[in-house]
């Protein structure tokens, strides 16, 4: 397991990268205008990698961080099978759902998020449901201290659909990581988001009693994607 020294600082620098991409996303900065700048060649190489591949780079320290937190809640071994399982599941799920249109419509991954899997699902997908199921679910059982295993599954199914709510418009309008077809998002993929994200926060040894030391990391994370879901939409107009 990574060192607690080097996990806080993994933590302030996914902070300090979220905050930089807020700033990116809320003034429009792309790869095509870093390659303007007056700056070293190499220093402007950084900069439009940074501005490639930042998304990605994102999600992926989302993912770890939530896992991180989910190793301190449930213990090494719990926390192991839940990120296999969501990951697993997820990526089985969304691979049949962009060959065959079920259950979330018919849609394509592009190239622009990152490296793909065998050339159709990127990387980044199933690091996202894992990211957004296991997070919600840990913030919830944290702070919903009445809460059970089955109403937080169904809680956690709502935020993960309202997430994407979020989500879409800023994925497919803004980033092009993937295209529907005829450029609409069917109400489908909303209700199958609910409804995998829910089954997955139940089948999997993802609940767990609150902590005497409530880790805010999850739910702040998932605060930051969704803000900056919201300003890029708000910059680009969609």
């Amino acid at each position: 397991m990574i060192p607690a020294r080097l996990r806080q600082w993994l933590w302030q620098f996914f902070l300090i990268w979220a905050g930089i991409g807020l700033v990116a996303v809320t003034f429009r900065l792309t790869p095509a205008w870093a390659e303007t700048l007056p700056l070293p060649a190499g220093l402007v190489g950084f900069i439009t990698f940074c501005l490639r591949n930042g998304d990605f780079i994102s999600m992926l320290l989302a993912a770890s961080h939530v896992y991180f937190s989910a190793v301190d809640r449930l213990g090494l071994r719990r926390a192991r099978i839940t990120a296999a399982a969501i990951l697993v599941s997820s990526a089985l799920l969304e691979t049949v759902g962009t060959m065959s249109g079920i259950p979330f419509g018919s849609y394509q991954y592009t190239d622009a998020f990152g490296p793909r899997m065998g050339g159709v699902l990127p990387l980044a997908i199933p690091l996202a449901w894992f990211a957004v199921v296991a997070g919600a679910n840990l913030s919830l059982s944290q702070y919903w201290r009445d809460g059970s295993r089955a109403p937080i599954a169904i809680a956690t199914g709502a935020f993960a659909m309202t997430f994407d709510f979020l989500m879409e418009p800023f994925a497919y309008a803004i980033r092009g990581y993937w295209h529907w077809a005829g450029n609409v998002v069917p109400p489908q993929n909303f209700f199958a988001w609910f409804i995998f994200s829910a089954l997955m926060a139940w089948v999997t040894p993802i609940y767990a009693e609150p902590s005497t030391r409530p880790d805010p990391r999850p739910a702040i994370t998932l605060g930051l994607m969704s803000g900056l879901f919201i300003a890029a939409r708000i910059a680009h107009g969609v």
